[in-house]
């Protein structure tokens, strides 16, 4: 088929307009999914721990919490998005955990999901700095019944425990929420800082 030179330039229009939208969380909405879609700090532990998430991700039920997550040692807290498809998890643990050691927690845990999902992918293990608070984290993809999924799982201290949880959507969205997933790690703010 030939192209023509106003097809040229609508796509030229077309690349330059998705260049230029926002994706910075703490600039406005951002462009993801199709939409736009703002993200705004939530408590998620009372006085204790807040992160940037987008605005219309509510908190799961029980009941739908148990379909999604079936195992008995499901994560405490789950935020998602209204078709279910994107989640944020955390959960409090007893374990003790200081500053320094949430790189060796995300290392046992990464060798965990390597032998759990050995057909899976272990894509690439950092560390972010939020204010005074430092967030191990590894991501890697999971197969599912009918689709895989991307996960990324982080690890910190929160006054002497371990606090870990996870952000995950379909395999097929990672590109577009991988770095909106790490943005929100990176807006993590604990009892004690101050709001950047």
């Amino acid at each position: 088929m030939e192209r023509y030179g106003d097809e040229d330039f609508i796509q030229f229009l077309r690349q330059s307009q998705e260049a230029a939208r926002n994706r910075d969380i703490k600039k406005g909405s951002v462009w993801a999914d199709g939409r736009n879609i703002v993200f705004s700090e939530r408590e998620i532990l009372k006085k204790q721990f807040w992160i940037w998430m987008p605005d219309d991700f509510v908190r799961m039920s029980q009941e739908m919490a148990r379909l999604k997550y079936p195992n008995e040692s499901r994560p405490e807290i789950i935020y998602t998005s209204e078709d279910s498809t994107l989640n944020i998890t955390f959960s409090k643990k007893i374990q003790s955990l200081e500053p320094g050691q949430e790189e060796q927690v995300r290392d046992d845990i990464k060798l965990l999901i390597q032998r759990l999902y050995p057909s899976g992918s272990i894509i690439e293990s950092l560390t972010v700095q939020a204010d005074d608070n430092r967030l191990a984290w590894f991501d890697f993809i999971s197969p599912a019944i009918d689709m895989d999924v991307y996960n990324l799982m982080f690890f910190t201290s929160l006054k002497g425990k371990l606090l870990m949880g996870s952000c995950n959507c379909l395999s097929g969205e990672q590109d577009m929420w991988k770095d909106l997933f790490l943005q929100m790690l990176a807006s993590v703010r604990v009892e004690g800082q101050a709001a950047s």
